[in-house]
């Protein structure tokens, strides 16, 4: 009979091991215990404490695949971790760094949809807090939240959003230091986790300043980074392919044709009010607009010029995630519209030739696409594009056992 309190035994032996550095040997216990948790929570789904501990060895496995360069399997413990955590009374902190770990994961891992998406709903969960004062409850969590979320969307995004994140993470990391210590001067700072954050923020803008040709932010991110880590330089980036560059180059090419709405998509990353977030970018209601604009370009783009389709895709695709998730009300009530070419849009990037880890990714969100548009009554199963849909998912989706 699964024991609950012999599984917590067996994760505290396999978190042992994992300290000591011994993470080959911690993942062999850490299965026992995973084994065992499973038991308990087939007799008794819903017990909310069995979940918690489960959702705790999920966390701590992942660190030990992560440490032995098992990206894949971290990935799918961290995805299984919110999952069980999503049901569970814990506070916004804890479901927002449960989801920024498996941003993080997802990052790693190449899954670069979910990344993304991930972490604009971990900093959604976090939007009480007052990020213009530092004494503020949350503040430094905030602020380190925004300094992870920058180093993800650098990966998996739109690098105007990633340098708007390291600008703000950077200057609210040093807010909280200066109110925690009465201020400081030109003394370097201890490497904690929260030190370690503002490093890879100042790094990360200067290093997307310098390539984005914004010589003077970045040179005072590079000051920055000089005067509180000697020692420690940006490093190079290539130039980034930004949305805003991406719709540009579209519209000389005569497949995007709305000027006007790329200065509403795209605001001015250096400027101080530049988001944070992909649902700080534009009103909400703006996502189905953009949709519709860009879906025809991703189109014809998506075969000769596969990085400006992705480009394009994967942002207003990361908007309408964020728009739904705040319950936009034109996108809700008008889903039988949006929806189909929502998929339409996505569908057109299996033609771009792009291999993979990211082609599970976007089989997932064509998955649960497919599934809103039947629980809509939005599209059928006998439509073509969701015919070819489902074949991509049974091609490239996550093998489940």
């Amino acid at each position: 009979m699964p024991n609950r309190r012999h599984a917590r035994r067996t994760h505290r032996d396999a978190a042992k091991l994992a300290a000591a550095g011994n993470h080959q040997g911690a993942l062999a216990v850490y299965a026992h215990a995973e084994a065992e948790f499973r038991g308990c929570l087939a007799v008794h789904p819903e017990d909310r404490g069995t979940r918690s501990d489960f959702a705790e060895l999920l966390a701590d496995r992942a660190a030990s695949h992560t440490a032995v360069g098992e990206i894949g399997e971290a990935y799918a413990a961290q995805r299984e971790r919110v999952a069980i955590t999503a049901g569970l009374q814990a506070g916004p902190v804890e479901h927002a760094a449960a989801r920024l770990d498996l941003s993080e994961a997802a990052a790693g891992a190449g899954r670069l949809m979910t990344a993304a998406t991930e972490a604009d709903a971990a900093l959604g969960l976090l939007d009480d807090v007052d990020a213009a004062d530092p004494g503020s409850p949350g503040f430094t969590t905030l602020a380190d939240a925004i300094a992870r979320a920058a180093r993800v969307y650098a990966r998996a995004a739109d690098p105007d959003l990633a340098v708007g994140a390291a600008d703000q993470a950077a200057r609210m990391l040093i807010a909280a230091r200066h109110a925690a210590t009465g201020g400081f001067g030109a003394e370097s700072i201890g490497l904690d986790a929260t030190a370690g954050l503002l490093r890879d923020s100042l790094r990360l803008a200067a290093a997307l300043h310098a390539a984005a040709g914004r010589a003077a932010h970045a040179q005072i991110a590079a000051d920055l980074l000089a005067r509180h880590f000697p020692g420690t330089a940006p490093p190079t980036a290539p130039i980034p392919l930004t949305l805003r560059a991406a719709l540009e180059t579209a519209m000389r090419m005569g497949a995007f044709l709305d000027p006007r709405l790329i200065e509403r998509l795209c605001p001015d990353p250096a400027g101080h009010e530049a988001p944070a977030t992909i649902s700080a970018r534009c009103d909400p209601g703006l996502a189905a607009v953009a949709l519709h604009a860009a879906e025809p370009a991703v189109d014809v783009l998506a075969s000769t010029h596969p990085n400006l389709a992705w480009r394009i895709a994967t942002e207003v695709h990361y908007l309408l995630a964020a728009a739904d998730r705040l319950g936009e009300r034109n996108l809700r009530l008008n889903f039988r519209d949006h929806g189909p070419a929502w998929l339409a849009m996505l569908m057109a990037l299996t033609a771009t030739g792009k291999q993979g880890p990211i082609l599970a990714d976007l089989a997932t969100a064509l998955a649960e696409l497919c599934d809103r548009l039947r629980k809509r009554h939005a599209a059928g199963d006998h439509e073509p594009l969701v015919i070819a849909a489902h074949r991509f998912v049974a091609a490239y989706g996550d093998r489940r056992p």
